[in-house]
């Protein structure tokens, strides 16, 4: 799992997130510090425990800001259409914020000897400045909009870090959610399984045991095992080899045939390449619906086939259905849980075609890999 997939950023507790804040802040002091001793500025020339501490002050400030911006204006006001009362305290915000950096300033700098010496030499009209009164420094600042200027600009830093991280674990979640429905999904088509389908197979088993078939029986419970087995304990994958489902199919066909009469099942898969995947149990459920709706007389049939080019697989089936029943199978459970696992295993990836002339259903799936 990668640093952004981590609990660190994905599921952080209360402990982790005043860590990221700590560290966030402390981030930003140290660069803020850095800056200021190597570009030009007023500080220029301070002594390095004054600009740290002038730094450590103007960045709790803004700190201070920015929780109550994001934690309690902008949800209690302009998250809730509040437009134009949360505008006017945000702008009361920037009076307030301007206001308390402005006496921290004229506070640690008046009382650093060395700092006001550098001033009057090098500054001049900062040092007159900040030997004016409070509330002209106030509105020096304001009417030049340089300190409100500088906080918003400073504010986009967390603002977009947290945007960033919000759609991050939003997307996280979404792919969670997805993942969670393909599992929830794949479940329920498992269980969706015709359970007659088992009952008949233990019944048309233990007619061949009485039959004196014990050859062909044994044989049916094995397949009938590896069946079961597949489906429940190994088909857990996004994907499982096309050969394995191919098989699952097989001993599927074959274990319905055994209380057929009349009725043809051809199913010939080609040599299935060993690395080839598929959604697991994703074409059972049209063999089972062909088994379904296909009546048991002379005539009748139920013709499977499988094709695989390098980047496709094309399964296609055709049925004889019941004429007294011309619409056929219009879709069960089981199909249409197929449908929908083809939207989210193969968005725009898949063909899906069913023809019915009133005599033969045909079934045409056609998946890009």
């Amino acid at each position: 799992m990668s640093l952004f997939q981590s609990n660190f950023f994905l599921h952080p507790g209360k402990g982790l997130r005043w860590l990221q804040h700590v560290l966030f802040w402390l981030v930003l002091l140290g660069l803020r510090f850095y800056l200021t001793n190597i570009s030009y500025n007023v500080y220029g020339g301070f002594p390095v425990s004054s600009m740290l501490l002038l730094n450590t002050c103007s960045t709790g400030v803004i700190a201070l800001v920015y929780y109550t911006l994001v934690y309690y204006l902008w949800p209690k006001y302009l998250a809730k259409n509040q437009h134009v009362k949360g505008v006017l305290l945000i702008l009361l915000l920037l009076v307030v914020y301007t206001i308390a950096d402005a006496i921290a300033e004229k506070f640690l700098i008046s009382s650093c000897a060395p700092c006001m010496a550098r001033l009057a030499k090098t500054e001049s009209g900062y040092f007159q400045l900040i030997k004016s009164d409070l509330s002209n420094i106030v509105l020096v600042r304001l009417v030049t909009f340089g300190t409100p200027f500088f906080l918003l600009l400073t504010l986009t830093i967390p603002i977009s870090i947290k945007t960033a991280l919000n759609a991050y674990r939003s997307n996280m979640r979404s792919v969670t959610l997805g993942k969670e429905k393909l599992e929830l999904e794949l479940n329920f088509l498992r269980a969706q399984l015709n359970p007659h389908f088992l009952f008949n197979s233990m019944n048309n088993i233990y007619g061949l045991i009485i039959a004196g078939d014990t050859e062909r029986s044994a044989g049916l419970v094995s397949r009938l095992s590896e069946l079961l087995r597949y489906m429940l304990y190994e088909s857990e994958g996004d994907t499982m080899p096309l050969s394995k489902e191919v098989k699952l199919l097989a001993d599927y066909i074959e274990l319905e045939k055994v209380r057929l009469n009349f009725t043809r099942v051809t199913f010939n898969p080609p040599i299935i390449p060993a690395d080839i995947g598929i959604a697991p149990l994703l074409l059972i459920p049209l063999i089972e619906n062909a088994f379904k709706f296909t009546p048991d007389e002379r005539g009748a049939f139920i013709d499977i086939v499988l094709a695989i080019a390098p980047d496709a697989i094309n399964f296609k089936i055709e049925n004889s259905v019941n004429t007294a029943k011309p619409n056929g199978p219009s879709g069960g459970i089981g199909l249409v849980n197929m449908r929908k696992r083809l939207g989210l295993y193969y968005p725009g990836r898949y063909r899906y075609e069913v023809s019915n002339n009133g005599n033969n259903y045909l079934v045409n799936l056609c998946l890009s890999l």
